[in-house]
Order: C-alpha cells, then structure tokens, then sequence
C-alpha cells in the first residue's frame, strides 16, 4: 500500500525515526525507490534496539541505497 508514489512506513520503522529527527530529515529527503529499499533492509530486523541501531546509523549508510 502506498500514498500517491512514497511507500508506506512500518510502524517501527516509523517511531525509529520519530525518535531520531536526524535520520527522519535524511530519510524524508531520499527518493521514493531509496526510502523502499531502506524499508526492504529493515524487514529483517527483530527488535527494537537493533531497528534503532541501525536508524541511528542510517545517514552513514545512505551510499549503499
């Protein structure tokens, strides 16, 4: 499901960046196909700690997406 052409957040993923206006602004910034495959990476993270890690993390990796 998705709004017009940005993909839909997961709920975790969401509070992640919520809690992380660095990462939100760097992430509200991307294009459309890079914020999806941040979205893909983040599908096999299982908790909470690490889904933070890595948002905290997030703008370091921005060359690989």
């Amino acid at each position: 499901m998705q709004n017009g052409d940005k993909p839909q957040i997961p709920l975790g993923l969401g509070y992640a960046l919520a809690e992380n206006t660095s990462a939100l602004k760097y992430f509200s910034e991307l294009s459309s196909e890079k914020q999806r495959r941040i979205i893909d990476r983040t599908r096999d993270i299982n908790s909470r700690a690490e889904l933070r890690s890595f948002v905290r993390n997030m703008t370091g990796l921005g060359s690989i997406f």
